[in-house]
């Protein structure tokens, strides 16, 4: 997108000054949630988010140039599963031997600490704050791997227990194990339950994140899940069923890292934020699983806010339900989300004359990944830095000082960091989705009127999440 890329750089540099200037409210897993007043409204910032993000989008259709689409061997490097591809311009080799040996380490290492946590879960102390099993499965497991997959890839091929104890297996039978071939109508649907139950429900809407001896049953019995699921179809199932694994290869696409396997080595590269966004879903599933990740994000945010609490007990009061209100909240919540983007995708294949809603659903779900990546990472980042300097102050050196890598992190700055984070993920989307729509517009007179559906939905998105994360934190 070389013709639009000037002033994309203006925009964005201009909105970071804007937000440096500014301060705001903290909420969820985050440094605090002390009040404090903006300097300036915050409808003015909202409105030049707003402007920033539409504009963008207005720029870009005007000018119409056409980005370079991935080719087939960068398209299979977004899996991790896939054949050795073409190295990328201007990469780094790392000899084989290195890469395989730094990947082995990382994947005994990790399933290690991982039966530690389900072990001390159950047989420690059942104080959160003084357990490996709370510290490390919610914060270091959960939200770390998703915020280091949105920065150098998908890490979880590599890392994922049940697939080590799977592989451990296969290389005893000396073959792939597995019953029967993974029935392709499954698809990502599996995974997208395991999205909502594990990330969506148990992780916001349950008191299991505070239960030790909770963690490690829902680990154990994750774990128990997933390796009856792949000896009965393969490895397909550890790829496509796994809500983790479909997860952090979403996150992945969103890497400035590009990292491949090139005959005997590992090739490290570079590539802009939105080039993984413009490969299409795999699957109405996957494109399920990428608007819950971005609605689930955005719904534990505002799960803290005094809004929430208020529709919370109204709809308590009109139904009698008593804890199950806030999962039927949740689903709901999903349920409008999906719909409003299938909406925004007929609408879009209208405006092009295009017959359809299930391509471009599949086409333009992948560049809503950069939105979710940046609240992941907005939003979860003091919580994964916090817990595990809890977690190797407590386990490593339990005679030192607590580590608090974070505590000259004030409330005023944490805001900032979000609000750049959360206008930058939106304009990465913008341009990821420009990508797509030239596409599917016939004419340069087409193009602004094909991308302005999914432009003004992301545009509202934007105020609506600078809204939800200036909103005072509910006791």
């Amino acid at each position: 997108m070389t013709g639009c890329r000037p002033p994309l750089r203006r925009v964005v540099f201009g909105v970071a000054l804007a937000v440096l200037s500014t301060s705001g409210t903290a909420s969820a897993h985050q440094v605090g949630g002390t009040r404090f007043e903006a300097p300036i409204p915050l409808w003015l910032l909202f409105g030049a988010a707003a402007a920033t993000v539409g504009g963008t989008a207005v720029l870009l259709a005007l000018t119409r140039s056409r980005s370079a689409s991935l080719d087939a061997d960068a398209a299979a490097s977004l899996d991790a599963d896939s054949a050795a591809a073409s190295a990328p311009p201007r990469s780094v080799r790392i000899p084989a031997p290195i890469g395989d040996a730094v990947a082995a380490v990382a994947r005994v290492g990790f399933f290690a600490v991982v039966a530690l946590a389900v072990a001390v879960g159950f047989v420690g102390p059942q104080t959160p704050a003084e357990n490996v099993a709370t510290l490390f499965v919610w914060a270091v497991w959960l939200k770390g791997v998703a915020l280091l997959a949105a920065l150098v890839g998908d890490p979880w091929p590599t890392l994922s227990p049940w697939r080590t104890v799977y592989e451990a297996l296969a290389r005893i039978e000396g073959a792939e194990i597995a019953l029967a071939s993974y029935p392709e109508r499954l698809g990502e649907w599996p995974a997208l339950v395991g999205l909502l139950a594990w990330v969506g429900i148990a992780e916001n809407l349950t008191v299991l994140p505070r239960s030790p001896v909770g963690t490690a049953v829902l680990v154990l019995g994750y774990a128990v899940a997933m390796l009856a699921g792949g000896l009965a179809f393969g490895r397909t199932w550890f790829r496509r069923a796994d809500a983790l694994a479909v997860l952090y290869r979403l996150f992945g696409r969103v890497a400035p890292l590009d990292v491949r396997s090139v005959d005997d080595a590992y090739a490290v590269g570079l590539r802009p934020p939105w080039r993984g966004c413009t490969v299409p879903a795999r699957s109405l599933g996957a494109v399920a699983v990428t608007v819950a990740a971005v609605y689930t994000v955005s719904f534990d945010a505002f799960t803290r806010t005094p809004e929430y609490r208020s529709i919370l007990f109204s709809l308590r009061g009109a139904t009698g339900l008593g804890p199950q209100a806030s999962v039927l909240l949740y689903l709901l919540g999903v349920a409008l989300f999906v719909g409003a983007f299938v909406g925004v995708a007929a609408l879009t294949v209208r405006a092009a004359g295009s017959p359809g809603w299930r391509p471009a659903a599949l086409a333009f779900a992948p560049t809503l990944l950069p939105i979710a990546v940046a609240y992941e990472i907005g939003h979860n980042y003091p919580f994964v830095v916090r817990n595990a300097g809890q977690l190797v102050g407590g386990y490593v050196s339990p005679a030192a000082a607590p580590i608090a890598p974070l505590s000259w992190l004030s409330v005023q700055w944490f805001w900032a960091s979000q609000v750049l984070l959360i206008v930058a993920g939106h304009l990465v989307a913008v341009v990821a989705a420009h990508a797509v729509v030239v596409e599917y517009a016939p004419s340069e007179r087409s193009a602004l009127r094909v991308h302005a559906p999914l432009a003004a939905l992301m545009v509202g998105y934007t105020v609506v999440s600078l809204w939800t994360i200036s909103r005072p934190v509910a006791a």
